[in-house]
């Protein structure tokens, strides 16, 4: 009894390791929030639509915009790996038609919008999410 003791705590013990380095890896992914930018200092170059985009969670405080787009290449300075750079998204673009569907929501509240930042959904979309301020 005191053998099969000794040989399943190592185990418990590597499980606990993995989901604390689980936990602190979420944790340092979530942390890298970009502060929000305006949408009309956003690049809109090389990029374009494929198919037109569709809205989501619209309210007052915001709007998700999801669009698949083809974008050619990235600005030099850029790390072509991450979605965002160091300086306030600089590498993130937005097609013209994707501005201008956030611009007019935020100012059917008498509000300007600020671009959050991108990510993707499960069928590889750009879903690209503004707040209104």
């Amino acid at each position: 009894m005191f053998t099969s003791r000794l040989i399943t705590q190592p185990r418990s013990v590597s499980k606990l390791f993995i989901l604390v380095l689980g936990y602190i890896l979420l944790a340092a992914c979530a942390s890298q929030q970009q502060p929000p930018r305006d949408v009309s200092e956003v690049s809109s170059a090389d990029t374009v639509l494929i198919f037109g985009p569709s809205t989501s969670d619209a309210s007052e405080e915001g709007i998700k915009i999801t669009y698949a787009q083809a974008s050619m290449g990235f600005d030099s300075g850029c790390n072509p790996n991450q979605t965002f750079s160091d300086e306030l998204n600089d590498c993130a673009k937005l097609p013209e038609e994707v501005k201008t569907l956030a611009i007019d929501h935020c100012a059917s509240f008498g509000l300007k919008a600020l671009f959050v930042g991108n990510s993707t959904n499960w069928l590889q979309q750009t879903v690209s999410n503004f707040t209104c301020k």
